[in-house]
């Protein structure tokens, strides 16, 4: 037993390790000090109380796209509680997603449906510190460390342009920040202050985080009054698809949509053909695509798409 004990004792520093004695870590140190002009002891600290933590690891290696089934993924984001929390969110910020939508020409519907399914509408924003889980994954995450270290590098260069302390912004495992939960790139090219007051804060300002959440989707190549999907039926019902993120001409899909009227206002010259299941397709105009930037998982955009047709519907009864 006191073998064991010691073991533990022995190994559990190891998860913990002090980043700044890494050698990656040192060489990224000197890189953003003659990048960036960053004080390298400051950095120093800073990794310093950085800890590797393996529970973003293995939450990488299963996020919910590939652990749930459509069904189940659908229930929870598309749920009566998310629908009814979101015609709240909705009605008490009504005047900014009026504002907004007037702006960048994003349905409020799309704008709180993404809040809706990143954040709960801003209630669950992400316990783990980002520096914790930027770290890990630059440094400790080698099939994704590239993209990631990119991301270190912008949450370092956020912190110090919002005169953020890097140690106590908390956000989701991969990093991801606020309502909208935008990576540390997405927040300094898109977060904007849609209130006026001199800040933009996406991670506790809500005003903020709807003028983002539409200037990210806008600046994405969203198209006013276009519509986004239609659900849809196999050319072939002997050989299912697989979404593929190209956008195919007309007379390419392996798809026919079951209504001709709402195909035809999705005003596109390409589309983008979704399955979710085995019985579940959809075909999608360019907002749809759009949509995809935010997260390219097909469970995600479509389940974007059905929450803001419910959000919709609140909307029209009032």
């Amino acid at each position: 037993m006191r073998r064991i004990i010691f073991l533990i004792m022995f190994l559990t520093p190891l998860c913990f390790a002090d980043y700044s004695s890494h050698d990656d870590v040192k060489s990224f140190i000197k890189e953003m000090h003659q990048k960036h002009d960053f004080d390298q002891n400051y950095l120093i600290s800073i990794f310093s109380s950085a800890n590797k933590q393996q529970k973003i690891i293995d939450l990488m290696n299963r996020p919910a796209e590939k652990t749930f089934s459509w069904d189940k993924y659908r229930k929870r984001l598309v749920s009566p509680m998310r629908i009814e929390n979101g015609q709240k969110f909705l009605s008490k910020y009504m005047t900014d997603f009026v504002a907004a939508e007037k702006e960048f020409g994003v349905p409020k519907e799309i704008i709180a449906s993404i809040i809706g399914i990143e954040s709960s509408y801003g209630s669950l924003k992400g316990s783990t510190r980002v520096i914790d889980s930027l770290a890990t994954l630059s440094f400790d995450y080698p099939r994704r460390s590239k993209f990631f270290k990119i991301q270190l590098e912008n949450f370092l260069l956020l912190s110090r342009e919002e005169n953020f302390d890097p140690l106590k912004l908390n956000g989701s495992y991969a990093g991801a920040m606020g309502y909208g939960q935008f990576l540390p790139d997405s927040y300094r090219r898109l977060a904007i202050d849609f209130d006026d007051d001199g800040v933009r804060d996406i991670i506790n300002n809500p005003v903020d985080a709807i003028g983002s959440v539409a200037n990210y989707l806008k600046r994405n190549g969203w198209q006013k009054d276009a519509n986004i999907a239609v659900e849809a039926n196999l050319v072939d019902k002997q050989n299912p698809i697989s979404t593929i993120w190209k956008m195919k001409k007309n007379e390419y899909l392996e798809l026919k949509p079951k209504n001709q009227v709402e195909f035809d206002d999705l005003n596109s010259e390409t589309y983008l053909q979704v399955s979710v299941s085995d019985n579940s397709y959809w075909i999608g105009g360019k907002n749809l695509k759009v949509l995809s930037r935010y997260n390219k998982s097909s469970f995600y955009i479509i389940a974007v798409f059905l929450l803001s047709k419910e959000l919709a519907f609140t909307i029209n009864e009032v």
